[in-house]
């Protein structure tokens, strides 16, 4: 995925999705996951075109002015996965639905602050942002799904020090690089169960229906 291409889209989102109140510096993704690359995704022959349905949300609430930044992201992850194409309805052939919880940590700073008596750049802290994926592929009356997709992002704030074999990035790109993690290794573990195939028109297995 280009980030630079959503730069301004990801400064706004920052205002908000991310937790974290004070001037935080430096991100990371947890280590605790593996990395997925695009090149480990097995790109189709002709992408499923499906219509995207996105909710993003706060400690399991729907946080409304989520969903726009998420779906915008998500849509670009998922082109640039060559596995789905997203469309508009007239276009079609079935949908794919993605729910993200984010788990902010924001309590945990503003009552450390409160004890010390300091400004957070002088105490140094670690904000950790937890965030939970499920996605849902509905085809012909069958659904694909997977939930329970984690990860997380760790922003530094004030004077932390940060391993140097560990990849740090603005603030401002946490989302989109943590969503494309968890997109991907969606994408990637259906491939590797044979829930979805690479070759010409959608071979589907019947996972579970889709619920709310």
């Amino acid at each position: 995925m280009n980030i630079s291409r959503h730069i301004v889209l990801g400064s706004v989102i920052a205002s908000f999705v991310l937790a974290g109140c004070a001037s935080p510096k430096r991100s990371f993704l947890g280590a605790s996951l593996p990395k997925v690359a695009y090149k480990d995704i097995e790109q189709r022959n002709k992408p499923l075109q499906l219509k995207l349905i996105v909710e993003f949300q706060r400690n399991g609430e729907h946080f409304p002015k989520g969903d726009i930044p998420l779906k915008d992201y998500a849509a670009s992850i998922l082109r640039d996965s060559g596995v789905i194409m997203p469309v508009d309805d007239d276009k079609a052939e079935g949908q794919i639905r993605v729910v993200l919880n984010n788990v902010a940590d924001s309590g945990t700073v503003a009552a450390e602050a409160s004890r010390t008596g300091y400004p957070l750049w002088m105490i140094g802290k670690t904000i950790t942002d937890a965030y939970e994926l499920s996605m849902f592929i509905l085809l012909q009356e069958k659904t694909i799904s997977r939930t329970g997709i984690k990860q997380a992002v760790h922003t530094a704030i004030g004077n932390m020090s940060i391993p140097d074999d560990i990849q740090t990035f603005p603030q401002d790109q946490a989302f989109p690089r943590v969503l494309e993690q968890m997109l991907l290794r969606s994408l990637q573990v259906m491939q590797q169960s044979g829930e979805l195939v690479w070759q010409g028109m959608p071979a589907v297995v019947l996972f579970e229906k889709q619920s709310r």
